[in-house]
């Protein structure tokens, strides 16, 4: 089990190794006609709950899309309904009230009224479910690999013995250094269902995204199947492909209806930081 797990990391370095930090995203979308998409976030943390909206034939490209402006924007859950603001400094951007919080094991749905029909629907609608409190984070750990000039971030932590699908996030110093899907990493819990998490590694950073003195933070997510599922789907559609044994291009999966893409997701996180210091093979 080691030495796969050693070979596993050894393949991870060596793609990071190969890529870009700069990336343009290109997939081959349906670009036969314009759709809506959506990027909608609930969560249990202040200031963390947004849906955007923007206008785009593909969503993935790295072009910067069109904010959709003068929507109607609500979520509900039970009986009580959130009606999420337009943030007029950022065209596309909806946010919810300060003190709206999402909770774990509630269900959410996200309703959009356009001003405007894209492809012939004003109406949108999704549904997710927020997962079960994650699994809390006993601790991290860094270490540096001089010969690949990266950084592996090593977890610690129970895992409880249910199914589970996780999300991981770094942050340097509060920032969010993880922000585009490509750099994401998700994993589901088959290797250590009901088990101690004793340092495996779940994130591998280039040399230049930590320094010395810095803090590094981990966020741990407990995601749904089917989120977890889009993010490994984009993943796959946005690496490089030889045309001669690649099968046909596919849209992406969403858990928005009427023919809209991207995903309304929501989870909750457990957070360890540790303060970065100076490796023994450093140069």
């Amino acid at each position: 089990m080691k030495k796969k797990f050693q070979i596993y990391i050894s393949l991870v370095m060596f793609i990071l190794a190969i890529s870009s930090c700069t990336e343009r995203i290109d997939i081959n979308l349906d670009e036969s006609y314009v759709r809506l998409a959506v990027e909608g976030y609930i969560t249990p943390e202040e200031g963390e709950q947004h849906v955007k909206l923007t206008k785009t034939a593909n969503y993935f490209y790295n072009n910067p899309p069109e904010g959709i402006k003068q929507a109607q924007v609500k979520v509900t859950t039970g009986d009580s309904a959130v009606i999420f603001v337009e943030d007029l400094e950022n065209p596309g951007y909806y946010r919810a009230p300060a003190d709206f919080r999402g909770i774990p094991d509630q269900t959410y749905s996200l309703e959009i009224q356009l001003k405007d029909a894209i492809n012939n629907s004003v109406y949108y609608q999704s549904t997710e479910t927020m997962p079960h409190q994650p699994t809390v984070i006993d601790s991290i750990e860094l270490e540096y690999n001089a010969q690949w000039e990266r950084w592996l971030v090593h977890l610690y932590a129970w895992e409880p013995p249910a199914e589970n699908y996780y999300l991981f996030n770094g942050y340097v110093n509060g920032k969010m250094i993880t922000d585009s899907i490509s750099r994401k990493s998700v994993t589901d819990d088959r290797l250590y269902n009901g088990n101690y998490i004793g340092g495996i590694t779940v994130m591998v950073l280039y040399k230049d995204e930590i320094s010395p003195g810095d803090t590094f933070t981990l966020s741990l997510s407990n995601i749904t199947k089917s989120y977890y599922d889009f993010i490994l789907n984009v993943q796959e559609e946005i690496q490089p492909k030889n045309p001669l044994f690649s099968g046909p291009p596919a849209n992406v999966i969403s858990n928005i209806d009427n023919d809209a893409v991207g995903y309304f997701a929501a989870f909750s996180s457990s957070y360890a930081s540790v303060l970065v210091t100076v490796p023994e093979d450093w140069k």
